[in-house]
C-alpha cells in the first residue's frame, strides 16, 4: 500500500517545481520579447545605436524581476 505521506510530500515538490519553472519561463520569455521588440525598432526607425534593444531588454528584465519578486511573496503567505 502506498504511504500517504510520501505521495503529499510528492505532489508538494512537484507543484513547488512546476511553479517555480513557470517563473524562469516567464522570466526568459519577457526579456526574449523586449529584446527582439527593441532590436525591431531599432531596425524600423534606422538607429545608428541599438538604443530601443538596451530600454526593451532592461524592461524586460524589469518586468521579469517583478513577476518574480510577487512569485515569491505569494510563496511566503502560504
Amino acid at each position: 500500500m502506498k504511504d500517504p505521506k510520501k505521495t503529499d510530500d510528492l505532489k508538494r515538490s512537484l507543484k513547488t517545481y512546476s511553479k517555480y519553472s513557470a517563473l524562469g519561463l516567464q522570466m526568459g520569455a519577457l526579456i526574449f520579447i523586449g529584446a527582439y521588440g527593441g532590436k525591431w525598432l531599432d531596425s524600423y526607425f534606422e538607429f545608428q545605436k541599438p538604443w530601443l534593444t538596451m530600454i526593451g531588454t532592461l524592461s524586460g528584465m524589469g518586468s521579469g524581476l517583478y513577476i518574480l519578486l510577487n512569485g515569491l511573496k505569494t510563496d511566503d503567505n502560504d
